[in-house]
């Protein structure tokens, strides 16, 4: 039986900016990681912060608090009627991001307790602006990338979750998954391993974040791939086993409203706007 793991390669070798070595590019996917994008005093201040508003660290689940538009789990947007002030160290931060004619209103900051992850997943296309990032601190750890593919198609047309259930569901065996599919779509179950096999051909490795690195998605790695983190004890890091430590991470996104709300990118598969589209001409009801 076909895995819906997907075989995860190396990263590719990046372009480094001649002008910063701190500045890594992969402009064929609109990705770039910036290396220490803070400093040791702000990591500290920022780890600090996040435990006096929340104390917890014992637990196996990832822990959230959202500032700007807080992030709404249910419709995958920003909420409309919960909004917090934005703390004086991520403010101190959007003077220094990559994309400045258009800055975040929207931070999920969240701990993730040693071997907690995060399931693959693209990002809302039409709720948020291209600029994704990714400030990641606490500890390294590896970020795994995939071309999106049919499988990930099919599932943005299944019934929607919230992603407060989808990590609850992440460990969840291939079968289960394959039946969901077969249950919604009427596609065969051979048919689909078929396609499943296939996918395992497209794009897919890991890339290491460094604490105390930004990653900014855009183009392609923002609307076209799925990344995630596999929740798991140990990652292979240059070759080498590493424990998992606690890691922290605030993602930015600039919210859309009104009529600026939609997408018009060239990945029609994953996109919730053509999703939309199509279930609201099929007099289906909208995700």
């Amino acid at each position: 039986m076909a895995s819906n793991a997907p075989i995860l390669h190396k990263a590719p070798t990046p372009t480094v900016n001649p002008n910063n070595p701190k500045v890594e590019t992969w402009a064929d996917i609109g990705l770039t990681l910036i290396h220490e994008f803070i400093t040791e005093d702000e990591e500290a201040t920022m780890i600090a912060a996040f435990h006096a508003a929340d104390p917890r660290t014992g637990g196996r689940k990832r822990l959230s608090q959202h500032f700007g538009y807080h992030f709404d789990y249910t419709t995958f947007g920003a909420s409309g009627t919960n909004f917090s002030p934005l703390p004086p160290y991520i403010a101190a931060l959007l003077p220094r991001l990559p994309v400045q004619n258009y800055l975040p209103d929207q931070f999920t900051t969240q701990y993730y307790p040693p071997g907690a992850g995060i399931p693959p997943h693209v990002d809302t296309h039409s709720m948020f602006g291209e600029a994704l990032y990714s400030l990641s601190f606490g500890s390294d750890v590896p970020m795994a990338f995939k071309k999106a593919g049919a499988n990930d198609a099919r599932k943005m047309r299944l019934p929607k979750r919230s992603l407060q259930v989808q990590d609850q569901a992440a460990a969840a065996a291939a079968d289960t998954n394959t039946q969901a599919i077969v249950a919604e779509s009427g596609t065969s179950t051979s048919t689909l391993q078929q396609q499943q096999q296939d996918e395992e051909d497209l794009p897919s490795w890991e890339l290491v974040l460094p604490r105390r690195s930004l990653l900014l998605m855009m183009g392609p790695s923002r609307y076209g791939y799925t990344h995630g983190i596999k929740s798991r004890k140990t990652d292979i890091i240059n070759g080498e086993p590493v424990l998992r430590e606690g890691r922290y991470s605030i993602t930015m996104r600039t919210v859309r409203l009104g009529d600026a709300i939609g997408c018009t990118c060239n990945f029609p598969g994953v996109c919730d706007a053509r999703v939309r589209e199509e279930q609201e001409a099929a007099g289906m009801k909208g995700p």
